[in-house]
């Protein structure tokens, strides 16, 4: 019996990487709009392409090339998505990135990826990757859906933490003083009145947990 695969999760900086989307159709457009999320830079690559992905055409880091597949449009790429309806035009792909060792998700066909992409649920600054390791996309899809709501306010406490941090490191000198009040943070009910929708009470009372320090 084959070894089921268990994945490494990591996160990548996309920010103004070459992004390939092979494929014109409503999942390549799926595809590209969450690249286009974490601040890839796109290509597509089809013949033709769903209007629907005709949207994005106004983003600085979008373009279409409208031909057929071929491995020279891999030079340079460093991340591609293969999400066209023809597996023979999938298998090609995956292997030429496979000699180039190039990132390659091939949708729905995990034997062929050297990636996966987990199942996303994001609030700002928090961004949650929710994977079965290829065994059931749809069940990790459920849990994106019920997981989604439980951190609505989530984002919001992390980009606060994070607008404190240059205060936090220029009134603490030491790491064990800047954890001590991240700890007071975590613990004190800054995150109970987000919930209850009170930010600016939120952030008072941050400000002056950082102040007394």
């Amino acid at each position: 019996m084959k070894k089921q695969k268990i994945y490494y999760p990591v996160n990548l900086d996309l920010n103004g990487r070459q992004c390939l989307v092979i494929g014109g159709g409503k999942v390549a457009s799926r595809k590209v709009k969450a690249l286009l999320d974490f601040g890839a830079d796109v290509t597509v690559l089809s013949p033709v392409v769903d209007k629907s992905i005709d949207v994005y055409r106004r983003s600085a880091r979008f373009s279409v090339i409208k031909d057929k597949y071929h491995r020279k449009y891999l030079k340079n790429v460093f991340l591609i998505v293969a999400a066209t309806d023809d597996p023979l035009v999938n298998t090609q792909v995956a292997c030429h990135a496979a000699q180039k060792n190039t990132l390659i998700n091939v949708v729905d066909v995990p034997e062929l990826c050297n990636f996966i992409v987990p199942s996303i649920v994001r609030r700002g600054p928090l961004v949650m990757g929710i994977s079965t390791s290829g065994h059931s996309p749809m069940f990790a899809q459920k849990l994106r859906h019920k997981c989604g709501p439980c951190v609505n306010q989530y984002g919001l406490f992390i980009t606060m933490l994070g607008q404190a941090r240059a205060t936090v490191k220029a009134r603490f000198v030491t790491m064990s003083a800047r954890k001590a009040i991240y700890r007071k943070i975590l613990v004190s009910p800054v995150l109970g009145l987000l919930k209850k929708g009170q930010v600016d009470k939120a952030k008072a009372l941050m400000q002056r947990i950082i102040a007394k320090g």
